[in-house]
């Protein structure tokens, strides 16, 4: 997610149960999310890198009068799930990359025998 924060909200915004979230607002949340987690770090970030994405990233843009809690923004298997279609996407184009080089050089192939 940290690579590709756009894809990431690309799969968050079909997934998101909240009709007020665009994919500009969760692409500038999880860019937020990977400053207050330093890349190789494993966990959560801080508390108050947490209480500053739920408030700067979260609740400002969202215009929410009442508190963000936490654990409804922050289900890390909800993160699992669009790290693994991320992922799938990538294997996926990784493939039809290479069934497009086999095509054209069985096509090169094919004009150099004539």
């Amino acid at each position: 997610m940290r690579e590709r924060p756009d894809e990431a909200a690309d799969v968050a915004v079909k997934d998101s149960s909240s009709r007020n979230v665009t994919k500009a607002m969760l692409t500038d949340a999880i860019k937020g999310y990977s400053r207050a987690l330093p890349p190789g770090v494993p966990g959560l970030p801080s508390a108050e890198g947490i209480r500053n994405i739920l408030e700067y990233e979260i609740r400002l843009p969202l215009k929410m009068d009442a508190p963000v809690a936490a654990e409804k923004f922050l289900d890390l298997r909800w993160v699992g799930e669009v790290k693994k279609e991320i992922e799938q996407r990538a294997v996926s184009r990784r493939q039809v990359e290479a069934q497009q080089v086999e095509q054209f050089d069985r096509t090169e192939t094919q004009k150099g025998a004539k």
